[in-house]
């Protein structure tokens, strides 16, 4: 590996049109991690919907179309994230720090 890969590891480089006067790189930083945020939320919508071909028959038809999927995937990924926190049997199960040997 090259030393300057090294060196470059080290920081995060951002590239912006914002003006410097209105926004410090901290602020960048930030709408940065917001907006790759929002670009997985529509990658996981992509997957769960399939929304890779819109149909494109009308406006109207494709405007309900692309509803449609959304409002699925929208669903799913509640019904997804409720499923994962609650567990079978009502209540948390403890964890054990010792284990014994059964053999």
């Amino acid at each position: 590996m090259k030393p300057e890969t090294l060196e470059y590891a080290k920081y995060v480089i951002v590239f912006t049109t914002y003006p410097e006067d209105s926004f410090s790189g901290v602020d960048v930083l930030e709408w940065y991690r917001i907006r790759w945020q929002v670009e997985l939320i529509f990658k996981r919508f992509k997957s769960i919907a399939q929304l890779g071909h819109l149909p494109k028959h009308s406006d109207e038809s494709s405007k309900a179309w692309l509803y449609g999927k959304l409002f699925v995937a929208i669903l799913t990924n509640k019904l997804i994230e409720y499923a994962t926190s609650v567990s079978p049997w009502g209540y948390k199960l403890e964890e054990y720090t010792t284990s014994e040997c059964l053999a």
